[in-house]
């Protein structure tokens, strides 16, 4: 993981500050509490929270909200994570963040942001919101004030931590709760022994209620056969009581249809009959009547070709011109007396002038020839139009006569096919009347046969009755035999679901003992043996850089220091034990500096999880002298962190850094600024 960024947002001292980290060595220096420690602090509440402290040690005085957002990289990755402090009150809480992955953003609750950054850092821890990152606290940073509280941890702490950050507490957790399983496993193994100590008892038990079922069900099969042939002969019976049943039921029947069908064809008869009498009239009707009618008209002649239609036209056109004709004959008459009246007078009616008569003589002769020529045709005209009035009426009385024919060749039509229909329905008439007649004999025979039927039915039944009270008695039989099996049965089966209980638990006992033992015997010694083993290879490391890096720092031959088993740090002087309490101050921030370094080198070679080459260390100087400060270069290129973030007062440290920050408060407020 590499650090890029830092934004806070009202956190402590700071206001609102950006911070861009470089890569190599950065030196944040200032003076003690100008809020340097803070940027730490951050970093640390902006991946995992606030864990075990408290939210208003964060949030800056008087403000309501703030925030801390960082940007770091990881496996070519970048991610940028943010979260919030809000006041309610007087408590400070933590609000929803947000986590972008390559340019994508989720929001997410705090807890679900641990969640995501212990995954991606690939950090082995449950994810309590309320507990520090242990692998980030002893592999990455560790805060000033617990930089020395591991050397007077107590050993069994201590131990157990080492265990954690190392990502090896694994084998003793298993080992502790393989233990307590194989007491679980006993306590149950021995409350299944209590169970299935009748086993055996409940095996001959089952036997015995086998071999009782066992007769009753023979016992069972003897009266359900003889239930089944009692059945047979009452269904043969049943049936024959039906069979009298439904003669009963013919015979009746047979009864009440007699005179129904006597009464039909005494109707069939009469309906034939008056039939006959109907076909005589028509016949009659036709011979003496129709026929000579149809006869004597089909003989009569059309008068002419033309139709009644044409004449009339040929009437009207005719009558028409002979009346124009007739007003001319009169207009010319008219004509004439105007001139016989100017030649008896001489005198012009119109000019009072006088007249040639002779003039006038020869005008009235020309009007007369043509009134003669008009006249002769209009009396031509007068007896054209009298002969075809008497076509016209002589074809009138043909249509008439022709219609009356067709009346009667219909009529003639009709009275034949009525003729036809009364033929074919007497014919049809004559055989019902044949059918019928046969249908009473063959009733009338039945009658005879059918008459005992009745006492034949009581004699059944009565048959009947006996065979029903000897199946319902075989039938009880049954009833009592199957409800003891049914009683057997229910019995046997909670034997068997009790042996099979039983046997399932023996199995489960035996396999519960195997596992005991596999477990006691082999696994929790190998956890142990691995575990011991493990521990062993990480002490011997541990001890060879601690011893390697306290050298560097202390410059005291007769001065040495070593672990022990439990990670102990253990200084002598000149061959002798020495209390850590009687070390200098320098000497205690040496030995606590060089542990913290050692265990940063060890949890990132044999931690899975540590994919991470950053180091935060907080003012990890402290009370060194100058040759010493030196030497602190020296350890820092050894363990070729490609970043390391460094806090300390100390301004001789700027020699190996590769950028510093100026870190100070003005008026309550923090700042940071890099140096030229």
């Amino acid at each position: 993981m590499r650090a890029k960024s830092l934004k806070l947002v009202n956190i402590r001292s700071y206001q609102e500050e950006n911070i861009a980290f470089p890569k190599g060595t950065t030196l944040f220096e200032g003076d003690i509490g100008s809020g340097k420690s803070t940027i730490l602090l951050a970093i640390e509440f902006a991946l995992f929270g606030l864990g075990d402290q408290k939210g208003a040690s964060l949030l800056r005085l008087g403000a309501k909200e703030g925030s801390v957002t960082f940007t770091f990289e990881l496996d070519g990755d970048e991610y940028e994570v943010q979260r919030k402090l809000v006041r309610k009150g007087n408590t400070v809480q933590q609000k929803e963040g947000y986590l972008i992955i390559n340019g994508k953003r989720y929001d997410l609750s705090p807890t679900e942001l641990k969640e995501k950054i212990l995954e991606i850092l690939k950090f082995n821890e449950p994810p309590n919101p309320n507990a520090q990152s242990v692998i980030y606290r002893y592999a990455i940073f560790t805060p000033q004030e617990e930089m020395k509280a591991v050397l007077w941890a107590k050993p069994q702490e201590r131990l157990q931590t080492l265990r954690k950050a190392f990502g090896i507490e694994d084998y003793r957790t298993a080992a502790e709760n393989a233990k307590t399983l194989i007491g679980k496993i006993k306590e149950k193994s021995d409350f299944l022994k209590g169970k299935i100590e009748d086993l055996e008892q409940k095996k001959k038990e089952l036997e015995m209620k086998t071999d009782e079922i066992r007769k009753v069900e023979e016992q069972l099969k003897n009266l359900s056969e003889e239930k089944q042939k009692l059945d047979s002969e009452l269904k043969k019976q049943e049936e024959e009581i039906e069979k009298l049943r439904e003669q009963e039921k013919e015979l009746s029947s047979i009864k009440k249809l007699l005179p129904i069908l006597r009464e039909d064809m005494e109707e069939k008869t009469k309906r034939k009959q008056k039939l006959q009498v109907e076909n005589n009239g028509c016949k009659k009707e036709i011979e003496e009547q129709l026929q000579p009618q149809i006869e004597e008209l089909s003989k009569l002649q059309k008068p002419t070709d033309k139709n009644e239609k044409e004449l009339q036209n040929i009437f009207e056109e005719t009558r028409k011109e002979e009346r124009d004709l007739f007003q001319k004959v009169n207009s010319f008459n008219l004509k004439m007396e105007e001139y016989q009246q100017i030649i008896d007078n001489k005198i012009c009616p119109t000019c009072d002038r006088e007249v040639d008569p002779q003039e006038f003589g020869e005008k009235l002769n020309n009007i007369k020839k043509e009134r003669d020529a008009t006249e002769e045709k209009r009396k031509k005209l007068a007896e054209t139009l009298e002969n075809t009035k008497s076509q016209l009426e002589m074809l009138r009385e043909y249509n008439k006569n022709q219609e009356r024919l067709s009346q009667l060749t219909k009529s003639l039509e009709d009275k034949k096919k009525k003729l036809t229909q009364n033929m074919e329905e007497i014919l049809e008439l004559s055989n019902q009347i044949e059918r019928l007649d046969s249908e009473i004999k063959i009733y009338q025979k039945r009658l005879e046969e059918l008459k005992g039927v009745s006492e034949n039915i009581g004699r059944a039944k009565n048959k009947l009755e006996l065979l029903k009270k000897q199946s319902e008695g075989t039938k009880d039989q049954i009833s009592k035999a199957q409800k003891q099996i049914e009683i057997y049965k229910e019995y046997k089966e909670k034997i068997q679901a009790e042996i099979q209980e039983k046997e399932k638990q023996a199995k489960a006992k035996q396999l519960l003992d195997e596992h005991r033992i596999w477990l006691q015997d082999y696994y929790v010694p190998t956890l142990e043996i691995i575990e011991k083993h493990v521990m062993r290879s990480i002490n011997q490391e541990f001890n060879q850089q601690l011893q390697k890096w306290f050298t560097i720092l202390v410059d005291d031959p007769g001065k040495s220091v070593r672990i022990d088993e439990e990670f102990t740090p253990i200084i002598e002087q000149d061959g002798y034990e020495q209390n850590i309490n009687y070390m200098s101050g320098g000497e205690k921030t040496s030995l606590a500096l060089v542990y913290r370094l050692a265990l940063n080198n060890i949890v990132r070679k044999v931690s899975t999880a540590m994919k991470t080459n950053l180091l935060i260390l907080d003012e990890p100087t402290d009370g060194f002298s100058k040759e010493q400060l030196s030497k602190v270069r020296e350890i820092l290129n050894e363990l070729q962190d490609a970043q390391v973030i460094l806090v300390s007062h100390e301004r001789e440290l700027e020699s190996f850094a590769d950028q510093v920050f100026r870190v100070e408060k003005r008026n309550g407020v923090s700042k940071v600024e890099p140096t030229t």
